[in-house]
């Protein structure tokens, strides 16, 4: 790509520009947008064309120092090198190394807890919602892409778009059959399942305040996301004894090695219920 007479606004709106035709995610876009504005704010006057790995570091340097997580941190690295390579500019920031990903253990939910937060909604549509992303292990952005012709309830399957716009079938239990069969009743007959109230879909920040709200009426204290649901789709899938490679699939996931941090998860549950027992 030619730089010459390109600012770094420009620049970064072609990049944006490329996530967007790549259909990358809604959050990954809003993300990265915001953490490489900061980055070319912390630039200054200085083009991007001159950057060299010193000043990647001083920018992630600074994210510590204003109270940036571990995770965002790395995701600004991610950021700005992939932007960089974008802009055909790998010999600036060559040498140059990720920060080390955080190796947290994703958090769930019992089966039991995600059953009172289906409990404390008053409508059909909330009940649903949280359904649907335990049983299946959606992501949201997934969630509120779903179409109804994407269904087919004797099968119990959903088609949806994962990253990338790949395909994929995911399955939904009885209990989510029965919400389902009751909800289409109220809704159109094509459209989106959740559709927005001024056309479309319903927005993925609507789903998270819905699940937000929804846990806090159910009395849980910790902070639920839709992804937590996920997180305890797979951790309760494996824990039953599903196949890490079929809660591969099942959730769209392009690596293994992804999945595999729930076998961890498992593994620890075991360590805590055998201290119950044996001390």
């Amino acid at each position: 790509m030619k730089l010459d007479g390109r600012g770094n606004r420009e620049l970064l709106d072609l990049y944006i520009s490329h996530l967007v035709a790549r259909n990358r995610s809604q959050r990954t876009i809003k993300t990265f947008k915001s953490l490489l504005e900061k980055f070319i704010d912390y630039l200054g006057n200085k083009h991007v064309s001159e950057v060299s790995t010193w000043d990647i570091d001083f920018f992630l340097a600074k994210l510590r120092e204003n109270g940036y997580k571990e995770r965002s941190v790395y995701t600004a690295a991610v950021a700005v090198k992939r932007f960089m390579e974008y802009l055909g500019l790998r010999g600036n920031i060559q040498g140059f190394e990720l920060p080390k990903r955080p190796s947290d253990l994703p958090r769930y939910l019992k089966p039991e807890e995600v059953h009172e937060i289906i409990n404390a909604a008053s409508n059909l549509r909330d009940k649903l919602i949280v359904s649907i992303l335990f049983c299946t292990g959606v992501r949201v952005s997934e969630l509120v892409g779903i179409e109804l012709s994407d269904i087919n309830i004797d099968e119990r399957s959903i088609r949806v778009k994962g990253k990338g716009g790949k395909e994929r079938v995911i399955f939904f239990d009885t209990r989510t059959r029965d919400l389902l069969t009751r909800y289409i009743r109220e809704v159109e007959k094509d459209g989106y399942l959740f559709p927005g109230r001024e056309g479309g879909h319903i927005h993925y920040v609507t789903v998270e305040r819905i699940i937000q709200r929804l846990a806090k009426k159910a009395g849980l204290k910790k902070k639920i996301t839709p992804h937590i649901l996920r997180h305890s789709f797979a951790t309760y899938s494996l824990s039953c004894g599903m196949d890490v490679r079929e809660i591969q699939e099942l959730l769209g996931h392009s690596s293994l090695r992804t999945t595999q941090v729930y076998t961890h998860i498992v593994r620890r549950k075991l360590l805590e219920d055998y201290r119950k027992v044996w001390g």
